[in-house]
């Protein structure tokens, strides 16, 4: 599909929202199995945990769409209560709708209140022959054990780098842009948040006179050794400063203060381990800035 002032004019990320399971950026294995669910037409209840990004939303949508049901669409950060569960989920899994399956599609499901989650278990047990339910969350210890149980429990990670830069460039190509291979990966590489990836290519390209994409900058660089004299300095504002630039990514910034510990340092050992636990935990954090200067305080607190 050629570019144009039509489709240039609205975001990316909306325009080009996956469709089928081979518009996703995720790895083999896993698109694999959800395209078996499809294939087969019956999916069993899906807990699907990652981090924002990670396409959790999108893959139900393409679930639901390729499945012969009727569906119920909630996000539980608004609709969390034992009230919602027992009025809107319960009277919609008992009805008979004319379809195979009544699909209960519940964003954000970690954000339930513990009462609502248990009452949530009873129907999903009562109602397995005509009802299904796709959970979301990013954090998958916030979902009490009988519900995990009970369901297949999918961990979508952020998208493989070869991924990324695939869907970038078969964007690109929609829109009639040329890209060198490598400026997609310079984008791959910063942004492991595939939605961020694709805002920051089509403000780039905007930004430069929709004339060919340019590669991603990485703003005023900072050595390894200043990145972590700040830190044993305990400089709180220049680590606040940093959270607040445009082109921040918790990930990147906690990765590189990890590789910049010195080997002889007499607290090495602690400090790759707070800043190692952060990078594993910003895949899960629905808000990464705090997440960030969290592990930066707790660092500054130990050393």
């Amino acid at each position: 599909m050629a570019g144009s002032d039509v489709v240039s004019n609205v975001l990316w990320t909306e325009h080009y929202r996956p469709k089928t399971l081979d518009d996703v950026a995720m790895d083999a294995e896993t698109r694999q199995l959800l395209q078996s669910y499809i294939d087969a037409g019956e999916i069993p209840h899906l807990l699907l945990i990652g981090p924002a990004g990670s396409g959790k939303t999108t893959v139900a949508r393409i679930l639901i769409n390729a499945l012969d049901c009727v569906n119920l669409n909630l996000n539980a950060s608004s609709d969390r209560g034992i009230d919602v569960v027992r009025e809107k989920i319960g009277t919609f899994v008992t009805a008979l709708m004319g379809a195979r399956w009544n699909v209960v599609f519940l964003d954000e499901a970690d954000a339930m209140t513990a009462d609502a989650q248990t009452a949530m278990r009873n129907l999903i047990e009562a109602y397995a022959d005509r009802a299904r339910f796709i959970l979301t969350g990013n954090a998958g210890h916030r979902i009490i054990n009988p519900i995990q149980s009970r369901c297949q429990v999918i961990l979508l990670g952020r998208p493989p780098l070869k991924e990324r830069c695939r869907i970038l460039l078969k964007v690109l190509q929609a829109e009639g842009i040329t890209a060198d291979p490598r400026v997609a990966l310079s984008y791959a590489e910063k942004f492991p948040d595939l939605r961020q990836m694709l805002m920051a290519a089509q403000k780039a390209w905007l930004s430069g006179g929709r004339k060919d994409l340019p590669l991603a900058t990485h703003g005023a660089q900072v050595d390894d050794a200043e990145l972590i004299q700040k830190l044993l300095n305990k400089d709180w504002t220049f680590f606040r400063r940093l959270g607040t630039s445009p082109d921040f990514d918790a990930t990147n910034a906690l990765r590189s203060l990890f590789w910049a510990v010195p080997d002889d340092h007499p607290q090495a050992a602690f400090l790759r381990h707070k800043l190692g636990r952060g990078v594993h935990e910003t895949g899960f954090t629905p808000d990464p800035l705090v997440l960030y200067l969290g592990v930066i305080s707790e660092v500054m607190e130990g050393l």
